[in-house]
Parts: C-alpha cells; structure tokens; sequence
C-alpha cells in the first residue's frame, strides 16, 4: 500500500488557498499532486477532469506539483472509493493536497485560510438557534441512515467505534433489534414536547469552519490589514477558552486541543506567518510517515 500525507486546504472563495498550495509546494521536498476539490449535487456520480483552460491547475503544476487535477463530486459516501481510483492518485506522490471541499472523511491536517475580519465585523456573531427544527433535521437523516441496509452499523460506528460493531455483525438479530429500538426512539421524539428557539455563540458567515481547523492562516494583504487579522485570531482563541462558546459553537464533541493559528503575508514566502504555517504542515506530512 503507497503512504502518503493527506492535507485539506480550504476556505472562503478569495481567501488565499491557492497562494497557500504554492507555498507548499515551493518549499517541500516530497513528490506532491494537488487535487481541486468541488462538491456539486448538480452531478450524480464524481469525476475527475485536467481541463487546459483551468489557470489554478497550471500555477500548482509550474510551482512543483508533479500532478493536479480537478474532483467534483456530490454529496453521499461514494466520493472517497471514487477520488482515490482517479489518475491523478494513480501518479507516484508523498503528499496530496485538497484545495476546496474534501470527498475525504480523514486528513492528515487541515488548514483553513481565509481573509481578516471586515471593518466593524466580529469571528463570533449572536444567533437565533430554532433547536426544534434541528431536533426534527436531525431525526429525519438518522431515520434514512438507518433505513439503508447497513445504515445501523454505520451509525453504530460513529457512536461506539467499529470494534464494537464487528462483535455485533457476528450476530445479525443483535444489529436488527438496535435498528427497530432506534427507530421506535426516533417516532417517540417525534411526539415530545420540543425546546424553544434560544440565542447562541457561532461562527459569522463566510467564515464557517475555521472553529474545526488545526491550523488557521489568515492571509493579511498589506500592512493595514494587521490589527483586523488579530481581532479575529483573538476572536478565534475564545472558541477554545470561553466555556459558553465552546459549548455553543463546539458542542460535546468539541476538543481543546491547542491549533496554530497565524496571520500571515502569503504573497511573501519570507513573511514570519506563512513560514510558521508551512512548518506546521511539513511537521504533519513528517508525523504522517511516523509508524
């Protein structure tokens, strides 16, 4: 089996990703292909494609990746079996970089990149959550997960790990009477009585995601953007340190594992944040490789 260091860049269109992935790419020494990943539901099954016309599959090729193409693929499972069956994973690589959305549920690292706050704008906005209508959301995709024929280990899977899944599938009368307690579990919350909208802590729009992110780049554009890019690295830092907003914004699941988070020129190489941001990457493609 080829080992190689998976790392997801993403973030808001506009925000440096593809400066980013040159940077990257400038600096390794590993033999890296890149992958331009676009979810579209617009499209049944996923593709892969090396269009000429496409100017970021050209920049990664001249910066040092020794392949690049483009994934898009719609939403659903399929994606991953897919994405590494393409020609592009067929190419001998160390590292492969995701620029856009993952068909990947893990990564070795993600990075997330995007722009300083706007003048008067905040990292963490106050919301109306209507908790009944995410109560009701949730409910309806756990229903059709558990429907499909191995739905009930997959969900099984997420809750207690697969060790435990693998005991259960050695008895099938196990697995089905999980899926109906499950199922009579979801038409009881149905009738119960549901909480009222509250306001809560979460992330502003446009900047989704970067609360999950082990390392943040916020790419700073002159001079004059350095003090909005530490507002919302301050901002950024009581996602992990203030119990309300971790608790509204990370929930359970959430982990306070210390991230890296830096603001940095990305259009200078030299600059002190983009020359952190990339050793943070080059010290994950090293762990990666670590048995």
């Amino acid at each position: 089996m080829i080992q190689r260091a998976i790392i997801h860049v993403d973030g808001p269109p506009g925000a440096g990703k593809s400066t980013f992935v040159e940077r990257l790419l400038h600096k390794t020494d590993h033999s890296v292909v890149v992958a331009r990943c676009r979810r579209d539901d617009a499209h049944r099954h996923p593709r892969e494609a090396c269009p000429k016309t496409d100017l970021e599959l050209r920049r990664y090729r001249k910066a040092g990746a020794s392949a690049a193409a483009v994934f898009t693929f719609p939403s659903g499972d399929l994606a991953a079996d897919e994405f590494f069956t393409t020609r592009l994973m067929e190419e001998y690589s160390q590292v492969v970089v995701l620029e856009g959305d993952s068909p990947l549920g893990t990564v070795d690292l993600r990075v997330h990149v995007v722009p300083p706050l706007g003048p008067g704008q905040a990292l963490l906005v106050r919301k109306l959550r209507d908790r009944a209508e995410e109560a009701r959301g949730k409910a309806a995709a756990m229903e059709r997960l558990l429907r499909e024929p191995d739905g009930v280990e997959r969900f099984l899977e997420q809750m207690i790990g697969g060790a435990a899944v693998n005991l259960a599938r050695q008895r099938p009368s196990l697995l089905e009477a999980a899926r109906v307690s499950l199922l009579a579990g979801i038409d009881r919350a149905r009738t119960a009585r549901l909480p009222n909208p509250t306001e809560h802590w979460a992330i502003a729009e446009g900047y989704e995601g970067i609360e999950h992110a082990p390392l943040v780049v916020v790419n700073v554009r002159g001079d004059g953007q350095r003090d909005r890019a530490q507002w919302l690295l301050a901002d950024l830092a009581r996602v992990r340190k203030n119990e309300q907003v971790f608790n509204d914004v990370l929930g359970w699941r959430g982990t306070r594992v210390p991230i890296t988070a830096v603001a940095a020129d990305l259009s200078d190489e030299r600059d002190p944040g983009t020359r952190k941001a990339v050793a943070r990457v080059k010290e994950a493609v090293r762990r990666a490789f670590v048995p």
